[in-house]
């Protein structure tokens, strides 16, 4: 398992102003289970949660510019494609895909041409 990018942020500065997962899951009214699993996935992060982690950092003097990255670390947990239950071959067809969009920014033709057919 690997974080997710709210993990890595959220963890990153829990370590960095040297506090528990226990102190930020009680602040944020949850479990340390709880929060480990939003930090990795496997439970479903919502914005709720990512202004909680943002008021619990914040009350320990983070700054705003390290708050808004924690908050755009959030959105793009919230965005990502949860691959968990998915085949090998579909797993792999995501993440190709995924890659294919990072290099060119747009869905390959042949793509485009199959959600046009499929509509």
């Amino acid at each position: 398992m690997r974080l997710n990018e709210f993990g890595k942020k959220a963890r990153l500065l829990r370590m960095e102003l040297d506090l528990a997962l226990k102190q930020m899951a009680d602040a944020m009214k949850m479990s340390s289970a709880h929060l480990s699993a939003l930090e990795y996935g496997d439970k479903k992060l919502n914005e709720d949660h990512i202004e909680a982690a943002v008021c619990f950092f914040a009350q320990y003097g983070v700054a705003k510019p390290v708050l808004d990255e924690l908050r755009e670390a959030g959105a793009k947990s919230i965005e990502s494609v949860n691959t968990k239950e998915m085949s090998a071959d579909a797993r792999a067809m995501v993440y190709a895909f995924a890659r294919k969009l990072q290099e060119n920014g747009k869905p390959p033709a042949a793509i485009n041409n199959w959600l046009k057919d499929r509509k």
